[in-house]
């Protein structure tokens, strides 16, 4: 897992919508990573409906939201579809994403839970693993985002 004060590694992926996403066009907000096991699953759709709920706070915070998962385009697309998610999520099959960012489990199998909260200048300013209580997520990367210090206007 990466931690706090490490410069979060660049990367693109597609998202949900057919869009490319690149960390480091993303420079002046903040950007909250979600790395999901399964998508559609309850536990992810949980975790997901936590990141729901929390949109308009994120929103005032200036953050950007995207879940990462290891299933297909299509699932990743269907999943936000199906539960109406506000913000964009991203198929990573080959699990590039999730390896530079350590959430890969243990001997490749699969994607543990575990959110990173990016500040504007790029640095990981929050990192959150558990696998079971899965609204924690959210409500941490909202705490992290309150003393994420802003870049110099």
């Amino acid at each position: 897992m990466l931690k706090i004060g490490d410069e979060a590694p660049d990367f693109t992926i597609i998202l949900d919508s057919g869009e490319a996403f690149t960390l480091s066009e993303q420079r002046g907000r903040s950007v909250v990573l979600f790395f999901f096991p399964n998508a559609g699953t309850p536990g992810c759709t949980r975790e997901a409906a936590g990141f729901h709920r929390a949109h308009q706070d994120f929103a005032e915070r200036n953050a950007v939201v995207v879940g990462i998962g290891p299933n297909s385009a299509d699932a990743v697309r269907r999943f936000a579809e199906r539960d109406g998610l506000p913000f964009r999520l991203a198929a990573d099959p080959g699990g590039a994403v999730r390896r530079l960012y350590e959430s890969e489990r243990r001997f490749g199998l699969g994607t543990s839970r575990i959110t990173y909260v990016v500040d504007p200048a790029g640095i990981v300013r929050g990192a959150f693993h558990n696998e079971l209580l899965m609204g924690s997520h959210a409500r941490n990367a909202l705490k992290s985002l309150a003393a994420t210090p802003l870049l110099p206007g």
